[in-house]
Order: structure tokens, then sequence, then C-alpha cells
């Protein structure tokens, strides 16, 4: 059993308490001298650090401004999207050819969200393909030899004269088309661009082989280029509205840029070729200087693109090529690296960016790319990639929620490059989908276009919101295929 604590009595105590020195402080100089006396070399070792860091903080501190390796701020006007995108992380936000604004966030399967998006080293471009003479099939006797091969009775022909005279009765006056008005089933306010409307519709034209030299539209297209020229600002930039970061501006600028290249490798037009120049030099100096895409806005090291607007930039460089115009090579090295940076299964597949789904649109938007960078004809993924895009439940069909001009538009590229049974048979197919449902009666306002959302097509389609005139032109272009463009192969 333990001891019991002796008790102190009270006076005791107090004298005990008075009998206390006060407790000072030990100073940093002490309680070092005492570490030294103890044997403490690591004191000495962190006194030094210590020292040192206290040195290197206030160097910084004092650091004049401008040396101070910090980010410049972005003051320049910013659209709702991309605030909303910095709130929240920046999350993708679904975007077609003329899109409205409203952010779409897809569901992404629990595979793709666990895939790594870090870019992997540059491939090599093996070689960009020969684009020499790849207008030349637009001619009207090679259009009609190309037609007697796909046989289906001058449907094909017909339906594209139809609605380029559609076009050719919605020009307005000053020779510009509008997307958003003037017709029934006109696109959104939203979606407003005219250089975007008038590139279009200079596309399908162009496509059949009508320039503004020669030809029954020579007039059309003319007026539509002369005013496409008077909007293109001191930069280069052919956007029609004055706003930054809207999100039709480059696909506007680029489809306008094709417009112009294509114009002067059909015709050689020297008035056209500086303004085509300009608009080039504004597209490469608009591309993201380290991963290669584009987007609504120039971009910088601190931004990202899209696929959907980086494949109507690259094509623009492309065109440009036919019309021997010179684009830096650095500019298709950046856009390989891009589309590394968008592909599955080493480039079989495609996404709209990096942390998106798979889409059969995409995926031909990609894979065409690729084609024009110098993929094979054999490369493995090309053939993977086809073999996706001819899957039945992407089979085109006139249906709700099926139908896609947009992703057609792509895929039917893709297949004609291909060529083969497998590319005549789903042009067939889709041929008759389109010409089937084009209006060949009733009003002027209707004869020879195509209705935007009867049925409702697929929403990455946004024919609701572009309206009948992105619809026709697209639908144009799907038909004019097999001689808007030479294959980039051998043919079969």
């Amino acid at each position: 059993m333990a001891e019991p604590t002796p008790q102190v009595p009270r006076s005791r105590r107090r004298v005990l308490i008075r009998g206390l020195k006060p407790i000072r402080p030990s100073t940093d100089g002490e309680r070092l001298q005492r570490s030294v006396r103890s044997g403490g070399s690591g004191a000495i070792l962190s006194f030094v650090i210590h020292s040192l860091l206290a040195l290197l903080l206030g160097w910084l501190v004092v650091q004049p401004q401008s040396q101070r390796l910090v980010p410049p701020l972005d003051l320049r006007w910013l659209t709702a999207r991309e605030v909303e995108e910095s709130a929240t992380a920046r999350a993708p936000v679904r975007i077609s050819t003329v899109p409205d604004g409203v952010p779409t966030v897809p569901k992404v399967s629990e595979v793709e969200a666990k895939e790594p998006t870090t870019l992997r080293p540059t491939r090599p471009v093996v070689r960009l393909v020969d684009v020499s003479g790849s207008l030349e099939i637009r001619r009207a006797e090679k259009r009609t030899e190309l037609a007697r091969q796909l046989s289906d009775g001058g449907k094909t022909d017909s339906a594209v004269r139809n609605a380029l005279f559609w076009l050719f009765r919605q020009q307005q006056s000053t020779g510009k088309w509008r997307l958003h008005e003037g017709y029934p089933q006109a696109g959104r306010r939203t979606a407003r661009t005219d250089t975007g409307a008038t590139a279009l519709a200079l596309l399908a034209f162009l496509g059949a082989g009508f320039d503004h030299q020669q030809g029954e539209h020579r007039k059309t297209v003319g007026a539509g280029l002369q005013w496409l020229v008077s909007q293109q600002r001191s930069n280069g930039n052919l956007f029609d509205i004055d706003e930054f970061g809207r999100e039709e501006a480059y696909y506007a600028h680029a489809m306008a840029t094709i417009v112009l290249c294509e114009a002067v490798a059909m015709t050689a037009d020297r008035r056209l070729r500086q303004a085509a120049l300009a608009a080039i030099k504004f597209l490469v100096d608009s591309q993201q200087p380290v991963r290669g895409g584009w987007k609504y806005q120039p971009q910088t090291e601190l931004t990202n693109g899209d696929l959907s607007v980086t494949g109507w930039a690259l094509m623009a460089l492309h065109t440009a090529r036919m019309a021997g115009l010179k684009v830096p090579d650095d500019a298709f090295l950046k856009a390989s690296l891009f589309l590394d940076s968008v592909e599955q299964q080493e480039g079989a597949r495609y996404r709209y960016e990096p942390k998106f789904p798979v889409t059969p649109a995409m995926t031909a938007e990609g894979l065409l790319c690729r084609q024009w960078l110098g993929w094979p004809r054999e490369h493995p993924q090309l053939e993977s990639g086809v073999r996706y895009l001819l899957g039945p439940k992407f089979q085109p069909r006139w249906e709700a929620g099926r139908r896609n001009v947009y992703g057609w538009y792509y895929t039917a590229q893709v297949l004609h490059n291909v060529g083969g049974t497998e590319w005549e048979d789903w042009y067939r197919a889709v041929r008759e989908e389109i010409v089937s449902h084009q209006l060949t009666s009733g009003s002027r306002s209707l004869k020879g276009s195509w209705h935007p959302h009867l049925p409702a097509g697929h929403p990455d389609e946004k024919s609701q919101i572009a309206g009948r005139l992105y619809v026709t032109v697209m639908c144009t272009l799907i038909l004019e295929t097999p001689y808007r463009h030479a294959g980039v192969y051998e043919p079969r």
C-alpha cells in the first residue's frame, strides 16, 4: 500500500512561492548556444538552411513585377459559356456546327472517365496527301461521268440543281445569305451569322462546279464572294459579328476561308488571292500554340480546342494548299497532336474533347483529318473506324433522332476516299434518303429545300438551331461528294 503524500503547511507554501525566481524566455541565440554546447551540429545546419530560405523569400518580395513568372491576366470579353466553364472547372459542352449556346453535358462511361487525358508525343506526319487536281473533277464533263458510275437516273443531279435554285432565291440584294431569317423554319437568332450562311451557300455552288467567272450561277457566286471579302478585317478575320468569343466565329471563318481558297483554286483569281492569304494567316495565328486545336476564339497555351471546329479549320488549310497558298508545316504537325488528344483505340475512334464520349460524327471527322494528314488506306485504325461507321445502327435513315446530316457529311467523305463497293452502297443509301425527302413542290420559299425538323434529327445535327438553310446546304454537299474532291487514294 502506497504511503500518503505529506501535507505542506500553508505558511510554508507561501514561503516556497515567494522564493521562486521568475522564468525568462530563452532567446534564439541562447537556445542555439545550449544546442552547440550539447554537440548539436544539426542545429547549425538548420540555422544555415533557414537563413538561406529567408534570403530567398526576401528576394521574391522585392523582385520587380515584370520579372515574376506569373501568367498574365486575360481581361478580354468572355462569353457566358466561358464564365460557366470557369466556375465548373471547364466541364465539357457538346457543340456542333452552329451551336445555340445552351450546354449539353454528355454522359461519360466509367471506362472513358478512367482513361488518362495526357498528351502523347507527337506522331510524325508521314506525308500530306497530294492535293494537286483535287477540284478538277468538278468540271461538267467529269461530274457527268461520275454520276453515270453511280447511276440513279439523274435524280441526284436534279436534286442538287433544285437546291441551288432555292439558295439562289434566298440571296439578299447585298450578295449575302442569312441563317436566322428570310424563309420558313430559319435558324434561331442565337445562331445568327451572315458569314456562316454565305459561306455555306457558296460551298454548295462551288461544290457543284459553279464559280464566279462562268456558268449560270456566276453572278450569284460573284456577289457572294464580293460580300465576304468586304467583311474581312485588317487581321484577316472574316466573321461578321464584332463580339469576342462568339461560338459561331471560327466555324464561320473557317468555312469562308475554304470558300475563298476554292474560288482561287478553281479560277486563279488574283483579286481573291490576297483575301485568302490573310484569312489563312488569321487561322494559323489562332491555332493553339502547343496542342494544336481551334475553338471559338484565338487560342493560347492556357486554352484547348475541340474537334468540331478543328476539322473545319484543318480543311481550310488543306484547301489553301489546293490553291497553291503556303501553309506552315508546323500547323499540320500541331493539328496531328491535337487529334492524338481526342482519339480512342489508337485513333480508330474520336471525341469532341478528351472527356467526351465517342460519337460517329466525331469519329468520321477525326478519320477524315487523319486521311488528309497522310494515313494510308490500309492503316489498321482507319479500317477499324470505317467498320464502326458502317455498323447497322449508323446506317443512314431519315428518322426522328437518327438523321444526322452533320455526321453524314463527314462519313461520306471518309468512305469516298476509301472507295470500293462499301462506299458506293453507303452513298446510294444516303442519297435515297436525302433525295426522297426534298421538297419538290409548293411555294418558292420551300421548293428545293429540306425541312430542318420534320422529323427532328439527332441532337448532334443541330438542325432545329441552325434551320432550313443549314440543313439544305449539308444535304446538297453530301449529294455532291462524288465530285467535290478527288479521293486521297488511288481509285480501286
